[in-house]
C-alpha cells in the first residue's frame, strides 16, 4: 500500500497579541502546526511541507503559501492537503468551489479539514462543506460591512483613521487618531503655497526643493521609521528620489494644510480584493478645525483660483509665471495675449499677442503685438500712481471694502448651481447609455469610452465646486474675501512687478487694436 503524501497548510488573518517579537510566529499557527503534524502521525500519512500564511484574510488569492500548495498539487508533490478547517484554507465561497470541488478531484487530491470533519473523501460530505463555505464567506462580508461602518462613523467624528499621516503632520503618538504639525516638513508646506502664490510653477518649485536636497514626502516618511511603500516610489530606478512635479502638485490640492480632516477619498470595491477605487469629491468625509493649520485657508483658496485660472505657455525661462499670467486679453475680441519670444541681433524680446491671431487670420483686427517690457512699464507707472494718489491715511481710510456676498456671491451661487445640472446631466446621460448597450444599440466598448468621458468631466465639475463652495464660506464668513486698504500699506513705491504683485491690485487688462497716429488704448480692470 502507497503511503500518503500531506500538505499541511495554517494561516491566521491577524497579528497575534503573543507574540513577542514582531518575527515570532504566533501561539495560534504553533498550535495549529502541533495539531496537524499529530493527526499526520497518527494516520500514518508522509508529510511533504509545512506552509504557513500569517496575517492573510481567507480571501486573498496571492497567499505566497496558499499558492506554494496548489502548486505542489498541481505538480503530484501531495496527494492530501491537511488544515485546522476549511475556513483556513479559504473563505471565498469561489476559490472552495474552483479547487476544493474542482481542480483537487482533478489532480486527484483528498482535501482534510480536522476540526470541521471536512472531508472529499466521504460521499455525502459536499453539502456540508458548501454549507461551511457559505458560512465563512458571509462572516467575511458581515466583517467588512462592519469594519466600513465603523470607519466611516470616526472619518466623520472628525478622527484620522489612515495608515499614514499627509506630508507636514505626524500622527500624535497620545491620540492615534489625531494629527499634529511635523516641524520638519511644515515648513517646506508653507514654502510650496507661497511660492506658488508668487507665481512659480510647479517644476520651478521642485527645482528649488531639490537645489537644496529637501527630501520629498516618500524618503521624508522612509527616514522617520514608518513602513511606507509607494509603487511608484520603489518603482523609479532615479536612486536619488527627488520632488517631481506631480508631488506639489497634489500638495498644493491638499484641504488638510488648512486645518480640515479629509478621508474617504476612496473605497475598496469589496471584501473579496484590494482595488481600491476613487470616489466623487461630494462623498468625502471631510470634517474642519480638527488640527494645527499649516496656511490659512485665504491662501489655499488663493492657490486653487490660480491653479484654475493659470494657464499653459504663461512660463519664463526661470520656470516662474511672469508677472501678467492670464491677466492680459484682446480689447478688440476678448481672447488672451499669447506670450511669444523674437531673437533680434541685438536681443531677445518677450510680445504679447492675440490668440486668435494665431489660430485664424483676419479674425480680430488687433493684429500688432506689444512689447512685453513696455506693457511692465506702462502698468508698473500705473500702480506706482495709484499709491501716491491712496497713500495718506485720510484717503485710505475713505475706501470702500466690498461688501460680504451681494454680486461675487451671487455669482459663485450660479456657477455652482450651473456645475451642479451638468453633473446631472451627465449622469442622465449614462443612464441612458446603460440602457442603450442592454437593447444592442451601442457596444459595451462604446459605453465604457463615453462613461469614462463623462466621469471625468463630472469629477473636475465637482473639484470646482468643492472650491467655490470653500470660497463662498469664506465670503459670507467673519473675514472679507478682498481688504484693498490691507494691500495699499503693503506697498510705498514699487520698482518691479511680479506675479503676485500684478494678482493683488489687477483682474484684468486689455489691449486695443494700434490705430495710425493714435495711442494704442490700454485699460485696466482694478481689484481695488
Amino acid at each position: 500500500m502507497l503511503t500518503e503524501i500531506a500538505d499541511i497548510y495554517v494561516r491566521l488573518s491577524s497579528e497575534d497579541r503573543d507574540k513577542k517579537n514582531a518575527t515570532d510566529e504566533s501561539e495560534s499557527i504553533q498550535n495549529q502546526k502541533t495539531m496537524l503534524i499529530n493527526y499526520c502521525v497518527e494516520k500514518g500519512w508522509q508529510i511533504n511541507g509545512i506552509y504557513c500564511d500569517e496575517d492573510y484574510s481567507g480571501a486573498d488569492a496571492k497567499r505566497p503559501a496558499w499558492n506554494q500548495v496548489l502548486r505542489d498539487c498541481e505538480e503530484r508533490k501531495c496527494s492530501i492537503v491537511v488544515c485546522k478547517t476549511q475556513s483556513r484554507f479559504s473563505r471565498d465561497m469561489e476559490m472552495i468551489e474552483r479547487y476544493i470541488h474542482g481542480k483537487f478531484l482533478e489532480w486527484g487530491v483528498r482535501f482534510v479539514g480536522v476540526v470541521d470533519n471536512a472531508d472529499t473523501s466521504i460521499k455525502g460530505n459536499k453539502k456540508a462543506r458548501q454549507i461551511n463555505g457559505l458560512v465563512n464567506e458571509w462572516y467575511l462580508e458581515d466583517l467588512s460591512e462592519n469594519i466600513k461602518s465603523t470607519l466611516k462613523t470616526k472619518r466623520r467624528n472628525g478622527e484620522f483613521v489612515g495608515s499614514f499621516a499627509p506630508y507636514g503632520y505626524l500622527v500624535d503618538p497620545n491620540d492615534k487618531n489625531h494629527l499634529i504639525i511635523d516641524e520638519v516638513a511644515a515648513p517646506v508646506v508653507r514654502r510650496i503655497f507661497e511660492m506658488y502664490i508668487q507665481g512659480f510653477g510647479y517644476i520651478a518649485i521642485a527645482k528649488s526643493l531639490n537645489s537644496e536636497n529637501i527630501p520629498p514626502p516618500c524618503v521624508h516618511k522612509k527616514q522617520q521609521g514608518l513602513r511606507y511603500y509607494n509603487g511608484n516610489f520603489e518603482k523609479n530606478s532615479n536612486p536619488q528620489k527627488v520632488w517631481s512635479e506631480a508631488s506639489i502638485y497634489s500638495i498644493l490640492r491638499r484641504l488638510e494644510y488648512t486645518g480640515a480632516l479629509v478621508q474617504g477619498r476612496r473605497e475598496v470595491i469589496n471584501y473579496k480584493t484590494k482595488k481600491r477605487r476613487k470616489k466623487p469629491e461630494k462623498e468625502w468625509d471631510i470634517v474642519e478645525n480638527m488640527h494645527e493649520p499649516i496656511v490659512t485657508l485665504e491662501q489655499y483658496l488663493k492657490v486653487q483660483e490660480l491653479r484654475h485660472n493659470r494657464g499653459r505657455g504663461q512660463k519664463i525661462p526661470s520656470g516662474k509665471c511672469y508677472a501678467f499670467a492670464r491677466k492680459v486679453f484682446c480689447g478688440e475680441c476678448g481672447n488672451t495675449m499669447w506670450k511669444m519670444s523674437y531673437k533680434l541681433a541685438h536681443g531677445s524680446y518677450n510680445y504679447l499677442a492675440c490668440r486668435t491671431r494665431k489660430t485664424a487670420n483676419g479674425v480680430c483686427e488687433n493684429e500688432h503685438s506689444i512689447r512685453l517690457d513696455e506693457l511692465t512699464e506702462i502698468v508698473l507707472c500705473e500702480i506706482n500712481k495709484l499709491l501716491e494718489r491712496y497713500y495718506d491715511e485720510g484717503q485710505i481710510g475713505s475706501i470702500s471694502k466690498p461688501k460680504r456676498g451681494g454680486r461675487n456671491e451671487n455669482s459663485l451661487l450660479s456657477e455652482i448651481e450651473e456645475l451642479e445640472k451638468k453633473i446631472k446631466r451627465n449622469d442622465d446621460r449614462m443612464a441612458q447609455m446603460y440602457s442603450d448597450k442592454l437593447d444592442g444599440l451601442i457596444t459595451p466598448e462604446q459605453f465604457i469610452k463615453y462613461r469614462e468621458t463623462y466621469i471625468k468631466e463630472s469629477s473636475a465639475h465637482e473639484e470646482r465646486i468643492v472650491l467655490l463652495k470653500q470660497k463662498l464660506k469664506t465670503l459670507t464668513g467673519t473675514t472679507d474675501y478682498f481688504d484693498p486698504e490691507s494691500v495699499l500699506k503693503k506697498y510705498w513705491h514699487i520698482e518691479e512687478l511680479t506675479f503676485e504683485i500684478v494678482d493683488e491690485f489687477i483682474s484684468k487688462i486689455f489691449i486695443f487694436k494700434k490705430e495710425d497716429g493714435k495711442k494704442r488704448e490700454i485699460k485696466i480692470e482694478w481689484k481695488i
